[in-house]
């Protein structure tokens, strides 16, 4: 006997840790099945598997089913109706049963006692319960009881088998007693084989001879001896001793061989009469060809399961998976050959045209290549082809936080029951809603992302621990360590951003750009919401997508030396550079805006000289971002002779928690009179003389309040703690937003006279201080040199539920939990992508064609940020 093993791919390992598995045959697919996944996160999972190559049909290959809370014991098929029932470690258990394209709940078994044993009957008509209490149950298929009792004490009842005609059954005792009884409970005879407990008892299916009918039963002790009887009156067992501890052994379909999985990381073969026929050490997945990194060497062997009649083994340890197909017998030297040469190529076929043999040979080595296990993860080196094109077959994803407390989120792959991460989209400013998204590392970065109070981001709850001036020195000092590190000594990582989310002040338009013009285009897409007055109506989003094509693999660049993806500021410290810039970027814009009306002679009467010949000293500022390396953003050009200026508008003395308690908002009665929008100004010279004093004066004076708020934002991340100003937050975002609505006021009152020159530098400096306040972004979002297609959508209307007062939508059994911020998209009267929210402050995201999953987070991360309820 010789197994061949699968290479290690890119569907290999997930990030939780495999508790259990089961394998069922279809019934109407003979080379296909379904593999049945418990997790310790209570995560079940049903994943096709195909003993043959198959031509990829676009269908859904993963389920991850979602509904217990606690690890996953067990789960076993009902064979004959192809139903799934798991068991996690409170008892709780849940019967699973296919409904067209999903999964659902049929059945709900919850005594509040934990679950020893579960296992369905060979007929499939009941199921055997064994509860740590002595209580032993015998349900029917629909959930009726058929029998139960409880057995008396000191005797405690660990395990339960059915027997392989479905009219025994075989219960296991704590003293080494087994007691057979009938279907309906009543007791046929007991037996004792060993002292030792009992842990796990496995009944091999009917051998057929010439004459007769034989079976085995195997029982497992707490001494690591599993003995085997063909009868229940047999007076000497065949007996195999274990070295190391049984972790789980299984009977194949023929029920010649018992293998086991020992915690020596071994798999053990044994035939009816206890002779070991095979004994071979499992290999663990490689860190270098899976998504997620290597695990520990301690790890163990914690599942195992036969498949496809016997031909192929799937053993589990931790979170990797390792399949083996069984070569019986004394295998051929060509297939030896074959299998050697194959592992010498790296356990690939890629270059097996290069190979100076012939086409028979060619061909046995592809066939090495295929996975029983199927899926559509990328391999590692394909991943940034693939989130940056769109892909045909439909994606189900979920979004989880990177951590308690972050405002980070991951994009995972549903796989196995466990998930294995794409994407990584941090946010990098706190108070206009910014996201970055990232290529997932198997690392994190070095600089943590930030943390503390948002309003904007969703079912993330900080917890802050004020520590003494002496704890806070040290952690100063170690951050100031760890930069000087990281800037000389550790080497630089690759800049992996791919795409950035930025939104407007009021969080209603959301902006999707491209990070690497390389691989995407600038423009990538917008969404913009719309609700109704007090919200009692449901939300509208429209999206504006930019369709990308397929692409063929590509790396992404290098980073350049500054370590542009890493920012410059941990939570303690303050604001991010990225806030820095925002700021920086306000504060030259309003610097702007007050040196154009200084300039422009704004509601003065002109020289009588010819004025076409006035020349103007500024020049309006592009809304080019600046370097993200730098600490400080340069103020832009026209403002430069307006430098002298900044440190006059506040006093330097007193701190900003003073300041911006006495700073004098432009919320008086005699204000909002004054910036009611007056009749418009006429062309030529003599309507700026028409134009009012006192309105000029009131504009230059909102310009100076402007410049004075600019200044009080951008001076706070000089002494900004995270922890100390957590509250203050809020009151800087809604500074930002009474700062643009007072823009839009002075953009009101000079808007008709566009004639004259000082107009409208005037208006292209609003409108340039309206893009750094994230309103800038036209309303159609295109580029004029864009080659993409563009497909505009909007949300699916919900429907409204009058029995239960709710608006609702269909989600297909993929979202467990009410939230305004669920939304279905479709085209073409044909669903492309859903987004709704699960436990654990998680999301689920299933998108299809024209979404690639780079745009699909972008869009998911504009809900999560949108703060409407």
């Amino acid at each position: 006997m010789k197994i061949l093993w699968e290479s290690d791919w890119q569907g290999a390992r997930i990030e939780q840790t495999i508790t259990h598995l089961s394998w069922i045959q279809q019934q109407d697919k003979p080379d296909h099945g379904l593999l049945g996944v418990g997790t310790e996160t209570g995560s079940v999972g049903v994943t096709l598997t195909d003993f043959k190559p198959t031509p990829d049909d676009l269908t859904r290959y993963n389920f991850n089913l979602r509904g217990h809370h606690n690890a996953i014991r067990m789960v076993t098929w009902n064979k004959s109706q192809s139903k799934l029932a798991s068991c996690d470690a409170s008892g709780i258990i849940y019967v699973w049963v296919r409904n067209d394209d999903r999964w659902s709940v049929e059945l709900v078994n919850d005594r509040g006692v934990k679950v020893s044993d579960l296992s369905w009957s060979p007929c499939g008509g009941s199921a055997l319960i064994c509860y740590d209490d002595n209580f032993v149950l015998i349900g029917s298929a629909n959930g009726q009881r058929v029998w139960s009792n409880s057995f008396p004490l000191p005797a405690a009842v660990t395990c339960g088998v059915w027997a392989p005609d479905s009219r025994q059954l075989v219960l296991g005792f704590s003293t080494g007693t087994i007691q057979v009884l009938s279907n309906a409970g009543v007791n046929i005879t007991s037996r004792s084989f060993t002292e030792d407990k009992l842990t796990q008892m496995a009944f091999s299916p009917l051998r057929t001879k010439v004459r007769e009918v034989e079976w085995t039963l195997a029982m497992l002790s707490s001494a690591n001896k599993i003995y085997m009887i063909s009868a229940y009156d047999q007076l000497h067992p065949a007996i195999y001793r274990s070295k190391f501890q049984v972790i789980r052994m299984e009977w194949n379909t023929d029920g010649t061989i018992l293998a086991l999985i020992n915690a020596n990381n071994e798999l053990v073969m044994i035939d009816t009469t206890c002779r070991v026929i095979h004994r071979e050490r499992i290999p663990i997945a490689d860190k270098e060809k899976t998504l997620i990194p290597n695990p520990p060497p301690t790890q163990k062997l914690t599942a195992f399961t036969w498949a496809h009649n016997g031909n192929v083994v799937i053993i589990a340890a931790g979170g990797c998976l390792t399949v083996g197909r069984i070569l019986f017998g004394v295998p051929s030297l060509f297939e030896i050959v074959t299998y050697d040469l194959w592992k010498m190529m790296g356990c690939s076929s890629k270059k097996v045209d290069k190979l100076p043999i012939p086409l028979k040979e060619m061909n046995a080595l592809r066939e090495l290549d295929h996975h029983v296990i199927r899926c559509r993860i990328p391999r590692s080196q394909d991943m940034c082809s693939y989130v940056c094109s769109v892909v045909d077959a439909r994606c189900y994803c979920t979004i989880r936080p990177l951590a308690r407390g972050s405002h980070t989120y991951v994009l995972c792959f549903e796989h196995l029951g466990g998930l294995v991460p794409l994407l990584l989209g941090r946010q990098v400013n706190r108070f206009l809603p910014q996201f970055q998204i990232f290529m997932y590392q198997s690392k994190p970065p070095t600089s943590s992302p930030p943390s503390g109070s948002s309003a904007q981001v969703e079912d993330v709850n900080s917890i802050f621990r004020y520590s003494t001036g002496r704890n806070s020195l040290w952690r100063r000092s170690k951050r100031q360590i760890r930069a000087l590190m990281s800037r000389h000594v550790r080497p630089t990582r690759p800049d992996t951003r791919l795409l950035q989310v930025t939104s407007n002040v009021w969080c209603t338009r959301f902006n999707i750009s491209s990070l690497s013009p390389s691989l995407l285009p600038t423009f990538l897409g917008q969404v913009i919401y719309k609700t109704s007055v007090l919200h009692l109506q449901p939300r509208q989003m429209t999206i504006d997508l930019a369709v990308l094509q397929r692409k063929d693999g590509k790396e992404l660049p290098e980073a350049s030396v500054d370590g542009t993806t890493h920012m410059t500021s941990s939570p303690d410290q303050g604001l991010t550079s990225e806030e820095r810039q925002f700021f920086q970027k306000i504060l030259a814009e309003c610097l702007s805006l007050r040196a154009v009306i200084n300039s422009s002679n704004f509601g003065k009467p002109p020289p009588p000289a010819a004025a076409s010949t006035i020349s103007l000293p500024c020049q309006p500022s592009t809304s080019k971002e600046p370097d993200s390396s730098a600490h400080t953003t340069p103020i832009s050009t026209r403002t430069v002779e307006s430098k002298h200026d900044v440190t006059s508008m506040a006093s330097s003395v007193s701190t900003w928690h003073e300041e911006i308690e006495a700073l004098a908002f432009i919320d008086g009665d005699a204000d909002e009179k004054a910036m009611l929008v007056q009749p418009a100004l006429k062309t030529g010279w003599a309507a700026m003389e028409q134009a009012s004093k006192k309105d000029a004066e009131v504009i230059r004076s909102h310009v100076d309040k402007l410049a004075s708020i600019a200044e009080q934002l951008s001076k706070r991340h000089g002494d900004f703690n995270v922890k100390r100003d957590k509250a203050s937050i809020n009151k800087m975002r809604s500074q930002m937003k009474t700062l643009l609505r007072r823009v839009n006021e002075i953009e009101q009152k000079v808007a008709n006279g566009d004639v004259k020159t000082e107009v409208r530098q005037l208006l292209n400096t609003l409108n340039e201080m309206k893009k750094a306040l994230g309103e800038g972004v036209p309303k159609s979002g295109r580029s004029l040199n864009s080659t993409c297609k563009i497909e505009t959508m909007t949300n699916k209307t919900p429907f409204w539920n009058e029995q239960n007062q709710v608006y609702q939508l269909d989600f297909g059994g993929r979202v467990t939990q009410e939230s305004a911020k669920n939304f279905q998209i479709e085209l073409d009267s044909k669903q492309v992508l859903q987004f709704g929210r699960i436990e654990g402050g998680s999301y689920t995201l299933d998108f299809r064609y024209p979404f690639s999953a780079a745009q699909a987070f972008a869009v998911a991360l504009a809900s999560i940020t949108q703060r409407l309820k």
